[in-house]
This record gives structure tokens, sequence and C-alpha cells, in this order.
């Protein structure tokens, strides 16, 4: 699998930043192009909500308050983007349209390999009315793999893979290895619940897949809830991201992202690839 075409999200937040060095980082090693695009959605700017009796001037001071320092931001955030490009000499274009942010991202996602975005903006910028259904809505409409940044850049040299034995999570590993995004990494092959015959097969089995993708994992098993004991074990570890997969199924009956995943999408302080 060859990873030639990025989309990166330009939010304009503190994410912003360390998403344009890993999407520049990936670009250079795999010789990719990155399509930049901005992910505000400024009708979701305008909502102030209720407005009290005489307060509509100061209700629209603060929309348009919030209007400019965004658009501004978003605008840094290109110009920052498309100077990385050129310094490095990438292949790179920007969309930066208005309407309906997630419309957008989803239609673009189908033409490219991956997408870098700060995830947990979604959560901590209003990005969306209602955080899990954007989240839900990313990966239930194509959206993956995804690449969701923390705030602070990592080099990636450890990588701990969530494995659940579901068809889904290993999808995400096999999608991973597959993609070969960064070399020479260390992996640590992670499940979760009581330990059990079926358990120690699913984790050797799966080690054999790492290993004739050259990789030799470290093996660990952990009783209790998977989502506390992914970001947990990422931390002892010290890793710098995890690899999950994602049920279509529970997407499709419930609306929401699976609550493992959901769990380390909020809680984690490492970059995630998302898949399925």
């Amino acid at each position: 699998m060859r990873i030639k075409r990025i989309l990166l999200g330009l939010g304009g937040t503190d994410f912003t930043p360390v998403a344009i060095k890993y999407a520049v980082e990936l670009a250079k090693r795999h010789e990719a192009e990155v399509t930049g695009v901005t992910v505000v959605d400024e009708r979701l700017l305008r909502d102030v909500g209720p407005v009290p009796a005489g307060g509509g001037h100061m209700a629209q001071l603060l929309r348009e308050h919030r209007l400019e320092v965004t658009r501004q931001r978003v605008q840094d955030a290109v110009e920052a983007f498309s100077e990385c490009c050129e310094a490095e000499q990438l292949s790179y274009r920007v969309h930066q349209e208005h309407g309906e942010a997630f419309a957008l991202m989803t239609g673009l996602a189908r033409y490219h390999d991956t997408m870098i975005f700060g995830l947990k903006s979604v959560f901590d910028y209003g990005l969306s009315i209602d955080p899990e259904d954007a989240v839900t809505r990313l990966v239930h409409a194509g959206v993956r793999p995804l690449i969701a940044v923390a705030r602070e850049h990592r080099e990636i040299q450890r990588v701990l893979l969530a494995y659940s034995g579901s068809p889904e999570s290993a999808k995400a590993i096999k999608r991973f290895l597959q993609s070969g995004l960064w070399p020479g990494i260390e992996l640590r092959l992670l499940t979760c619940g009581a330990p059990s015959v079926e358990t120690e097969t699913m984790l050797r089995d799966m080690a054999g897949y790492c290993r004739a993708h050259g990789y030799e994992p470290e093996l660990e098993q952990r009783e209790g809830s998977p989502g506390p004991q992914i970001v947990a074990a990422a931390e002892e570890w010290n890793a710098d991201m995890i690899v999950l997969g994602n049920g279509i199924r529970t997407l499709w009956l419930r609306r929401i992202l699976g609550s493992t995943a959901l769990h380390v999408v909020q809680h984690a302080n490492r970059p995630l690839y998302l898949s399925q």
C-alpha cells in the first residue's frame, strides 16, 4: 500500500501546527502530495445561544468577533502550511471554502489515502454542536484511516496496537502495517479482558502477522475496561501513537463512535491512528 495523497485539516487551533508538521514529514518520506482543507463551520460560530431581550447588539458583536478571530487563525494556518510545503518543495494545494466543514472533508477524503486532523479540537473548540456525532460522521462517511494528532509533536518510534480480536481492530492493524508510514518503529500489541486460551491464541496470531511485516512486537494483556486500559498502557509504555479500529455495525446501529475508541479519543494525549 502506497501513501501518495494526504488530506490535512487546517482548523486554526492549537493542534494545527502539529498536524502540519506530521503531514509535511509523511509527504517528504513517501513523496506524496498534500491537500490542506479549512475545517471551521462559520454557521456554528454565529450561533451564540439564546439572546436575552435587549442583548441583540452584544450578540452581534460577539458573532463578529468570533468570525474575525477564527478567520484570521485559519488564514494564518493556511499561510504556515503553504510556507512549509514550499520550503520542502512539496506538491500541495489548499481548499478554502465556506459551508458545512464535515461535508467538505468527507467529500475530499474519497480521493486521499489518509487524513491528518486535530481530532480533539472537535471536543475543545466547538467545531460541532454534538462532538460524538461529529466524530461518528467522519469515520462512518469513509474518512479513514485518520491520524488524529495531539497538541505536542512526537517522533513516532513506539506504536501501541490495540487488538480486541474483532475484524475491525485486525483491519486497522493490518492497514497501519501495510502503509509503512513510519519505518523502524517498535510495536506493542495490547489486548484487554480476562486471560484465556482464546486471548493468547489471537495475540500469537497477530504477532505472527506483525513478524511477516518485519516487526517483533511486545505482547501485553490487561484486565479491565478497554478504553481506560489502552490510555494507561500508552502512558506507561510512553507510546508515541495508538492504533484503533472501529466497528461499522456499532456506528450504524447506535450512531455514535464505539465507546472504547471514543474514550481513547477524549483522553489520550498522543496521536491516534483510526481505521476500520
